[in-house]
């Protein structure tokens, strides 16, 4: 598989990877909050914070498919998705440790640590 081809894929498994798992999320949040305890939290007050990072992730994979259509252009979207993607590993790591969340979001935020490896080599290829 050609580069370009290769980076296209993986742009668009970012996508997906962010909007799949907020859609899911609100929906958990919005008829299944019961489910809150089984990731390790408690149910908050408001979901008024949530579902806005939620959609937040899911904006950033609308951004991954607009990078995968011209991996030439919007490299500020792949930097900047990246940066979230890491800060999301390492908070959910830290709110592991801390005992304030389970395994499950730790290892949701490791698929998001291997694709900050994987943009960070995009971003040194595609100068």
């Amino acid at each position: 598989m050609n580069k370009e081809k290769y980076y296209k894929i993986l742009f668009i498994v970012a996508a997906l990877y962010n909007i799949i798992n907020s859609v899911i999320f609100i929906l958990i949040s919005i008829v299944a909050t019961d489910l809150f305890p089984v990731f390790g939290v408690a149910i908050p007050p408001s979901m008024v914070w949530l579902q806005l990072s939620l959609i937040l992730i899911a904006l950033l994979g609308v951004g991954y498919i607009i990078v995968s259509r011209d991996i030439s252009k919007n490299h500020g979207l792949v930097l900047v998705g990246g940066l979230a993607k890491l800060f999301f590993f390492l908070m959910s790591l830290v709110y592991f440790l801390i005992g304030d969340l389970n395994v499950l979001i730790v290892l949701l935020g490791s698929v998001d640590l291997i694709m900050v490896i994987l943009f960070i080599e995009f971003l040194l290829r595609n100068r």
